[in-house]
């Protein structure tokens, strides 16, 4: 009796201590940016491992919280594109965005607490940070690619 009262309250414990919310430290925006990938300067990020920071739309409007880093993880097979909110986990403010390298890698650092994020596993960070870039879900349809909130 003793053993089925402990592991019943093990399970009530699994069941009621997991959960799936993920809060990030980035204020959720609604926005909608789209662009050709055949037109400059887009047309960089078709290839693994180059991204491309945007901080306004064509309308000249903001997207994301600090703008966006869109492209493909060096590991993608040219197909599979990913979108990260700009602003730095750690400060978390519209005046602190991560720059993006020029290193074909996918890294990119922000300039207040230097904390790097490798943008081609999931904004994985390395530094004084240890929350990832906050996602956005892309959608491509032939050459148009689309990322909202």
């Amino acid at each position: 009796m003793r053993k089925l009262c402990i592991v019943i309250g093990m399970l009530w414990l699994c069941v009621t201590s997991c959960g799936d919310s993920y809060e990030s430290s980035i204020p959720s925006v609604t926005f909608n940016f789209s662009c050709s990938l055949s037109q400059s300067p887009y047309y960089k990020i078709t290839t693994p491992g180059q991204f491309l920071k945007i901080e306004k739309n064509v309308n000249g409007l903001p997207v994301g919280y600090a703008g966006l880093i869109i492209g493909q993880s060096v590991f993608s097979e040219g197909n599979t594109y990913v979108a990260y909110d700009a602003a730095c986990p750690v400060e978390a403010s519209r005046n602190v965005s991560v720059e993006v390298r020029e290193d074909g890698l996918g890294t990119a650092e922000c300039p207040k607490c230097h904390t790097q994020y490798n943008l081609s596993s999931g904004g994985f960070p390395t530094g004084e940070g240890t929350e990832y870039l906050k996602h956005y879900k892309v959608t491509v349809s032939g050459t148009s690619l689309q990322v909202r909130n």
